[in-house]
């Protein structure tokens, strides 16, 4: 079963450090049935989107630049429980000192419901089917990830969660949650609610 791996890129601050380690963590991997699609083509739904498009295997897998897999078994863990449409994997973060913090395992619950709370992650932990695969929604920058999660849980119902800790978060202050404006997430926030008719938010 063949993996796109999908790395939308922009010019963000260190962005041949993170290139290259993303690369380097896909280079490594013990499955090796897969094809790397780099885009840059706008911003970040688009981008994301481009890749999407161009993906030709069963399934599709989305890395962000700054991210990349924890370990060489990451790939085979997605393929070999890979099941029902889609799938989220844990992670752990890595703040730039040398050390993976926090590690986080995906939930369903909060994804719907009268709040919505991301409880999966970033993109970075997801793959899916590529069967008519829904594209993210290019209004959206900051909150992409909740909308095309709640989206995903409509279509399919469920969700295959991994409890292991296959991917790594790239944090820092060239994260979109740390340059996007106030102003920009309050409207991303009410974008978002008016889509789904969210009672509450958070």
């Amino acid at each position: 079963m063949k993996i796109s791996v999908i790395i939308p890129i922009h010019w963000m601050k260190n962005w041949q450090y993170f290139l290259t380690r993303c690369l380097s963590s896909i280079e490594q991997q013990t499955f090796t049935d897969y094809e790397i699609i780099v885009t840059k083509s706008g911003l970040m739904a688009e981008n994301t989107n481009a890749g999407i498009k161009k993906a030709t295997g069963e399934i599709i897998k989305i890395l962000y630049l700054d991210d990349y897999l924890a370990h060489q078994d990451s790939l085979k863990n997605i393929a070999e429980n890979f099941q029902d449409g889609w799938l989220a994997t844990g992670c752990v973060h890595d703040y730039g000192d040398g050390k993976l913090k926090d590690p986080h395992l995906p939930k369903i619950e909060g994804i719907t419901g009268s709040i919505a709370l991301n409880t999966i992650g970033s993109p970075s932990v997801i793959a899916f089917e590529n069967k008519d695969p829904l594209l993210f929604d290019e209004n959206m920058g900051w909150l992409l990830d909740l909308d095309y999660y709640m989206r995903l849980v409509k279509r399919y119902r469920g969700l295959t969660i991994l409890n292991s800790y296959d991917v790594v978060m790239g944090c820092g202050d060239h994260q979109v949650t740390n340059i996007m404006s106030e102003e920009d997430k309050r409207k991303e926030e009410n974008y978002l609610k008016e889509k789904w008719k969210t009672p509450k938010f958070q």
